[in-house]
């Protein structure tokens, strides 16, 4: 990896604090001269001297950093029990700078350098999903991303069936119970826990669909739904194909040479499979497509992303008020979201980020190409193992297992399952690593581990990691190595 990649980031043991003390001086320096910059003939309010921070503040911070020592280590290489990744340095720094300041990206008089920061985050993340033409904006997260966009293809096509799978993220269900949509149907998965196309289309014969979900990177495993086929059914069926790629759109950075452009496979190391690649690159021939800044985007939490392809999805979201969008001539970027508010600041970060670490293979790839190749590394060294055995062959870099039991029986997996769970999970005091569990359901769990008996009809509950921090495919991924001692013990 290169260094410059590596001074991006505070570091595990805060190995950069000098790097983000010294640049955070210069934002904070930057803020005092701006501010002072306007109105000079203006009298200080604060008189001669400005007061010193008062006593209570001062109780009151030292209070809340105590408090805030009983975190998790979400940053460090041993978590990897969810989706959390240590936000980068530009991240902070451009949040920071324009969380002084608090723009609010509804309206262009709102927040206008933070609402053209966000037109040119928004294009980068076209050109990096493959879209060719269309639009978009920046969200709190992928749920609200998602709702709008099933919003718009509700008001916009007006009737049919939606359609996605069983492993889909939670938000879907809701998302259509909010809306009032009654006819949606969940598909089951395959056993690589990826929508069974055979299914979806025997349902699609049946009913007319106005939407279908494709995950690209579901929440539990990862799982890339295959987009080749879907876009097939698409042809034949004539649907509107959303992709949630909320978790893996930033992955298709390392497929991208400096120009946007696919990289053909196999040119470099890429650490994804072929079929992933093929899937990868059929990104942009989705109608909308939810991404995450804030998963893989290397972004703090609070930035999601919706893109549309048909620029006429435009007129079923427009909305207006009298009290704003006053400026006719500029982009009012609220006028065509589901949220009003939106932190400029948020763009802001989104913006300096890609502007150092751009979603391409040299840039922004070099980091989840670690990730990546963090999970292959303990998906082979599980295959290698007595003791463990893998649920499937990860898609991404969520890896899914369990312990080879005597018996082949789900209940006698499940009680192996919560013994180690308890010894490395958030249950433990002091434990060695973090993991976390992934549930599924009996009928999901037959298909998946057909051999096994399941005499109480039980859930299945499987071993979960989230490799998606590139610390632990360094050192000669001495943190994989390590969990997997850990978990033979």
């Amino acid at each position: 990896m290169k260094e410059d990649f590596l001074s991006n980031y505070l570091g595990p043991k805060a190995e950069n604090i000098g790097v983000l003390k010294d640049l955070l001086g210069v934002v904070l320096d930057y803020q005092a001269n701006w501010r002072k910059s306007f109105y000079k003939g203006d009298v200080s309010l604060y008189g001669g001297k400005p007061p010193e921070a008062g006593e209570k503040l001062k109780k009151e911070l030292a209070d809340f950093l105590e408090r805030s020592s009983k975190s998790l280590p979400y940053f460090h290489p041993r978590y990897m029990a969810q989706m959390v990744k240590d936000p980068s340095i530009p991240t902070v720094l451009g949040y920071v700078a324009f969380m002084l300041s608090n723009p609010n990206n509804h309206a262009y008089e709102g927040g206008p350098v933070t609402t053209e920061m966000e037109m040119e985050v928004v294009e980068t993340m076209l050109k990096m999903t493959g879209l060719k033409t269309g639009w978009g904006h920046l969200s709190s997260g992928g749920s609200l991303a998602n709702m709008e966009a099933l919003w718009a293809a509700r008001d916009f096509y007006k009737e049919g069936y939606v359609y996605f799978s069983e492993v889909s993220h939670y938000s879907w269900k809701r998302i259509c119970q909010i809306l009032a949509i009654k006819n949606y149907k969940e598909i089951p998965a395959d056993r690589n826990f990826r929508i069974d196309t055979e299914i979806l289309e025997s349902e699609l014969k049946k009913n007319r669909a106005m939407f279908v979900m494709a995950n690209l990177g579901s929440t539990g495993t990862g799982s890339v739904d295959e987009i080749e086929k879907l876009l097939d059914l698409k042809k034949k069926y004539n649907f509107h194909l959303h992709v949630d790629a909320a978790y893996g759109g930033f992955v298709r950075s390392v497929i991208l040479d400096d120009n946007f452009g696919l990289i053909p496979f196999g040119k470099e190391e890429m650490e994804i499979s072929e079929y992933t690649y093929r899937q990868l690159s059929l990104l942009g021939e989705a109608d909308s497509i939810t991404v995450d800044p804030h998963k893989h985007g290397l972004i703090s939490y609070g930035a999601g992303a919706v893109l549309y392809k048909n620029e006429e999805m435009r007129s079923v979201l427009l909305n207006s008020a009298p009290y704003t969008y006053h400026k006719q001539d500029k982009p009012n970027i609220g006028m065509f979201s589901l949220e009003g508010s939106r932190p400029g600041a948020m763009a802001a970060a989104c913006y300096l980020t890609y502007r150092v670490m751009p979603p391409v293979s040299s840039g922004m790839g070099e980091l989840i190409r670690n990730s990546l190749a963090a999970c292959r590394k303990f998906y082979e060294l599980v295959e290698d193992s007595a003791r463990l055995k893998n649920l499937n062959s990860p898609d991404l870099d969520i890896s899914c297992f369990y312990v080879n039991t005597k018996e082949s029986d789900i209940g006698a997996i499940n009680k192996e399952t919560l013994g180690i769970y308890k010894r490395l999970s958030v249950e433990a005091e002091s434990p060695e690593f973090i993991i976390s569990k992934f549930v599924i359901p009996p009928v999901l769990s037959g298909v998946v581990l057909p051999g096994y008996s399941n005499r109480n009809d039980e859930n299945l509950s499987a071993l979960r990691a989230v490799f998606m921090k590139h610390w632990p495919a360094m050192d000669d991924f001495y943190y994989i190595k390590e969990l997997v001692r850990q978990l033979e013990k």
